[in-house]
């Protein structure tokens, strides 16, 4: 099986997974139906198939990625962990998978941006549980009385320290000399984003 693909994924699955590395590696404009069929060891007929079109393969894989990360969202169902860890599992699960696909989390951001349609599940998740589900996690940690609209407030800055170091990319390096990418780091820079926002 070519590049370490998962023999137990069905030709469909092979398919999405493997465009979703081209895209993350090399970026949504190199996600070609060849080379998405070598990396997936299918043939390109089969591409056609089950999805009709390079283009479908492409957005059915950036929503195979949107569902990816709602899962992250499962750290804060566990209640047998204190809820200022659960928040530290969610954080960092999420950080780990958006700067595992950099490109199409970026595109992710760009579709938002414009309103696509493709973002609007992520959107309603987030209106039914998403939020609310932060919202618990960070009021049981403050233990304050703090106002709706104040979590809120929270909460995208916790989402906004996040996404700035993977839209800015390699460049982070350069801006303030630490490597994001360097798990460690990155995860001692999750602290202190917790740390500011929670115990202040």
């Amino acid at each position: 099986m070519k590049k370490g693909l998962d023999h137990k994924l069905t030709p469909k699955d092979k398919i999405l997974d493997a465009t979703l590395r081209i895209i993350g590696s090399e970026g949504v404009q190199h996600a070609t139906s060849r080379k998405i069929a070598a990396m997936a060891d299918v043939n390109v007929a089969i591409i056609n198939y089950y999805f009709g079109s390079k283009d479908n393969v492409v957005n059915e894989a950036l929503k195979t990625f949107t569902n990816r990360l709602m899962t992250s969202f499962d750290h804060l169902d566990d209640l047998e962990v204190p809820p200022e860890a659960r928040l530290r599992n969610f954080l960092r699960s999420y950080a780990d998978y958006t700067l595992k696909y950099p490109d199409i989390f970026r595109n992710f951001i760009d579709q938002v941006l414009h309103d696509s349609v493709s973002t609007n599940e992520y959107f309603e998740f987030m209106k039914e549980k998403g939020l609310n589900k932060l919202m618990i996690s960070v009021q049981e940690i403050t233990g304050t009385q703090a106002t709706e609209t104040e979590l809120i407030m929270k909460i995208f800055q916790m989402f906004s320290s996040l996404e700035f170091p993977v839209l800015v990319g390699t460049k982070m390096r350069t801006l303030s000399h630490f490597d994001y990418h360097d798990q460690d780091c990155r995860y001692r820079y999750i602290d202190l984003v917790l740390k500011s926002l929670l115990h202040t």
